[in-house]
Formats: C-alpha cells, structure tokens, sequence
C-alpha cells in the first residue's frame, strides 16, 4: 500500500494543482459564491467519508428542534440516489429518491423539511421560496466543497485516527480538498476518539491543528445504543454476548462498530459492502435466511421493508465533559 501511495503521488500533485487553481478562481471573484438571508450551518469534511456527517445532522437538528416554532430544514446532494433534479423529501420518497443517508434523516426527523439538489445555489432559492414554511436555518450537509454557496457557519469534522494533517490528497490519500481549508472552519470536531483518550493524545492533535483565533476545537466519541432496533421488535445488544451475529454494513469506516461489538463480547460474521451500497436481490436472497441480522442504521433504510428479520445498531455522536461546553457555545444562536 506504501509503493502504491508513492506511485500515486504524482496523481494527487496535479488534483492539487486543479483544486488549488478552483479555490483561487473563487477568492478573487473569477467565480461567484452566493450567499443568502437564510442562516446556513455546513457539515463537512476534507476527506471521501466516514467522518460522521449523518449523526452530526441529526444532533444539530435535535439541538435546535429544542426551540418552540423553530423551523430547521436539511439541504443535501442525495449521494447515490436513483432521482434527477431537485426533490423535497415527502412521506412518500424512497431511498431511491433521496438518497441512503438523507432518507435516514429524513424518516428519522419527519417535521425538519428535507430537500435533495446536486445545485445547492437552487435548493437554498426554493427553501427560501416556501413562503411562510420558509426555515428559519438551513444545515447544508456535505457542503464544504462546494464553493458556490456561502455558509454562515462551518463545522468541519475530521477523525482521531486519521486527521487531515495525516492524510494526503486522492488518489495517494483520502483528502478531496487541501488540508489548509481547515482554516475556513468556525468549528472543528475530531470525531471518533477513544473514550480513555489521554491528555497527550489531544494535545498532540491540537498542536499539528493550525487554528485562527476565533477558531474552535473539540472532541467527541462514537456511541453507540445498547437497544437494537428492529421492523416488529428490539433487541438487547447485552442478550448476545458470546451469540455470533451476522453484522451488515455498507459504511465508509465500520472499524469503530466492531470495536464496540469486540468490547461488548458479541462475535459477528462482517458481511462488508462498500459505501452508500445499493442491495440487490441475490444479496437479500442470501442474507434473508440468517439468524441475527444486524446493520447499521444507514443500510437498515434500504433493508427494513425487505428483510423483516433485520435490527439495527443506532449511534451517536457523544462529547467529553469539557468538549459539549465548547460545542454548544460554539453554536451560533438564531433568532426568528
């Protein structure tokens, strides 16, 4: 894999140059951002994935669904849905209309309205256009990249295991953006640390992080629910300790769930798929006929209505003590 970085190397200097070329364009007006009178928060990351954009939504969608009359909407690509064009999300969109994580969002926070666009310029103009259902803040999901709109407010995740400043770009590493975007970010969150992370291993991460003066830095750990959810009932994730149980997942990094299922004392037979994976029917043929199937949240939207048997483990994003002080007052406060 080392040889294979080194021969890549070439590769990623020249998509450097192109992003590089893009965001100059952009920072000297040759290309136009847009902003809008609607307050937008962005989610994002300078990697391909699995930093835990979905559950960050859903906790800022949690946090501000907190105030009376307070209308949050969700603007998303849609990656790997099926539909073209612009689609507001409705009690009757699939996950192919959506999208595997929009959808998830979407059925999990019914009230917040949901839109899926590959022009965020034209999903922003038709919330704003809803009159007075307009929102009162929009969460751009996955929008860090996309210059051509402009945030009000910036939350950049990145890993413990792999920060930015240890990765390089594709096709070497995993970046899709320079790693001196970090300094764009009104708050940056390393996201699935340790829950023993030791003094050292912070201070370490904090002193490689470039920040601006109004810049600010926190840390979280996965966490996951010990109730798993299912089509007709739960289970106790503690009832398995010792059960093999044959685990689905179609994420990005699922290194973090086999930890906890290894912690927990459940042994699992990994039935691994790639990112955002679509399941056929022989696939579904295959697994339907298998004691104890779980998944993650994400691929139960595409499983439920397929495979009655199936449960999912939920999770979310949890601060250290001092950490959600940071995060929280962090957050900007929007008036109606």
């Amino acid at each position: 894999m080392i040889i294979l970085s080194i021969l890549l190397r070439p590769f990623s200097c020249l998509y450097g140059m192109a992003i590089s070329i893009r965001h100059w364009a952009y920072n000297r007006g040759v290309l136009k951002s847009h902003a809008f009178k609607t307050p937008s928060i962005c989610v994002g990351n300078l990697s391909l994935g699995g930093t835990g954009k979905t559950p960050m939504v859903a906790l800022l969608l949690r946090h501000y669904n907190t105030v009376e009359a307070f209308n949050t909407a969700i603007l998303s690509r849609g990656y790997g849905r099926i539909s073209k064009g612009l689609v507001h999300a409705s009690e009757h969109a699939t996950v192919e209309d959506l999208g595997d994580e929009p959808f998830q969002i979407a059925q999990s926070y019914p009230k917040n309205p949901l839109v899926v666009s590959a022009s965020r310029i034209e999903g922003m103009s038709y919330l704003e256009g809803l009159a007075s259902k307009a929102p009162h803040l929009v969460i751009l999901d996955d929008a860090i990249q996309h210059r051509a709109i402009q945030a009000s407010y910036t939350i950049l995740l990145t890993t413990f295991s792999k920060p930015f400043y240890k990765d390089s770009l594709i096709p070497s590493g995993t970046l899709r953006d320079l790693p001196s975007r970090a300094k764009t970010a009104d708050l940056i969150v390393v996201t699935k640390c340790p829950e023993n992370m030791s003094n050292a291993q912070r201070e370490t991460i904090l002193t490689h992080i470039p920040k601006h003066s109004n810049q600010k830095i926190c840390f979280s750990y996965l966490r996951y629910n010990t109730i798993w959810r299912g089509v007709k009932s739960d289970l106790n994730g503690s009832d398995f300790v010792g059960v093999e149980i044959n685990l689905i997942t179609a994420i990005a990094q699922p290194e973090p769930l086999l930890r906890y299922l290894d912690k927990l004392g459940v042994k699992y037979r990994h039935w691994r798929f790639r990112d955002h994976h679509f399941f056929t029917a022989n696939e579904v043929s295959e697994l339907e006929n298998l004691p104890h199937l779980v998944c993650t949240e994400k691929d139960f939207v595409k499983l439920k209505d397929r495979l009655d048997n199936i449960h999912y483990i939920g999770v979310e994003h949890a601060f250290f003590e001092d950490d959600a002080k940071v995060f929280y007052s962090a957050l900007p406060a929007i008036s109606i």
